[in-house]
C-alpha cells in the first residue's frame, strides 16, 4: 500500500466570510454633519440617524416605536426585533442627551412620562410615527445624499462614490463594529440581537482587518 501524499491531507481553506458594510467615522459625521438642522425636519432626520446608529437598530425595529419605549433614567430602549423578540438595549449618556434634544424639538419635556404614546420618531408630515421601512429609507436616502453632494463640492469623489452604495443598514453594521471596539462582546451580541456571538465576531473580524490595513504603510528602519 502507497503511503498517502501529506499534500491531500491538507484541508482546503475555508471561504472567506464576507464582513458587514460598514461606514467610517469620519463617514457617520459627514452623513450627520449635512442635515439642514434650520429646519424642524432635519432635526427628526438628526435624531433619526442617530438612533439607527447608535443603538444599531434594524429598520423594522424603528417603526412606529413609542417614547414609552425609552427609559431615560435607566438608559434602555426596549425594541422587538426577528422572531418577535423584544430586548433590551443599552444606550449611550449622549444618545440620551439626543433623545432629550429631540423631544425638546417637539415641545416635549425632557423625560416622557409613563406611557408616553408619542412616537420616538416623527412622520415626516402629519401626526403620529413612522408607520413603514419605504418612510425611513427615503429620509436616510436624503440624508446620504446631502453628504455625497458636499463631498462632491469639496473634491473627495472617491468618498462619494463609496457612499453612494451605502443602505441604511450600513449605519446598523457600523454601529454595532463601533461598539465591539470598546464593549465586551456579550454586551454587544445581547444590545444587537444576535443570535449567537459567532455573528457578533464578525464585526470583530472588522476590526482586525482595520488594524491590519493601517500597519501595511509602517516602515522598517
Amino acid at each position: 500500500v502507497m503511503d498517502s501524499d501529506p499534500i491531500h491531507l491538507i484541508q482546503a481553506p475555508k471561504p472567506e466570510r464576507k464582513l458587514p458594510d460598514v461606514l467610517s467615522v469620519e463617514e457617520i459625521e459627514s452623513i450627520i454633519g449635512a442635515v439642514n438642522m434650520s429646519r424642524r425636519e432635519g432635526v427628526r432626520n438628526k435624531a433619526m440617524l442617530e438612533v439607527l446608529y447608535s443603538c444599531g437598530l434594524r429598520v423594522s425595529e424603528l417603526i412606529e416605536l413609542k417614547m414609552s419605549r425609552v427609559d431615560l433614567i435607566d438608559g434602555v430602549v426596549k425594541v422587538v426585533g426577528k422572531g418577535n423578540k423584544e430586548r433590551e438595549i443599552s444606550v449611550s449618556d449622549g444618545m440620551l442627551q439626543a433623545l432629550r434634544r429631540y423631544r425638546n424639538s417637539r415641545g416635549l419635556s425632557d423625560l416622557p412620562a409613563p406611557g408616553d404614546a408619542a412616537p420616538l420618531i416623527h412622520k415626516t408630515r402629519g401626526r403620529g410615527g413612522i408607520t413603514s421601512t419605504r418612510q425611513i429609507r427615503l429620509v436616510v436616502k436624503e440624508c446620504f445624499d446631502r453628504a455625497i453632494y458636499k463631498m462632491k463640492q469639496e473634491g473627495f469623489d472617491d468618498d462619494a462614490q463609496r457612499l453612494s452604495a451605502a443602505t441604511v443598514h450600513w449605519l446598523r453594521h457600523t454601529g454595532i463594529s463601533e461598539d465591539v471596539k470598546h464593549r465586551p462582546r456579550e454586551h454587544v451580541r445581547d444590545d444587537a440581537g444576535h443570535g449567537s456571538s459567532a455573528i457578533t465576531d464578525r464585526y470583530i473580524d472588522i476590526e482586525k482587518s482595520e488594524r491590519h490595513a493601517s500597519a501595511r504603510a509602517k516602515l522598517i528602519k
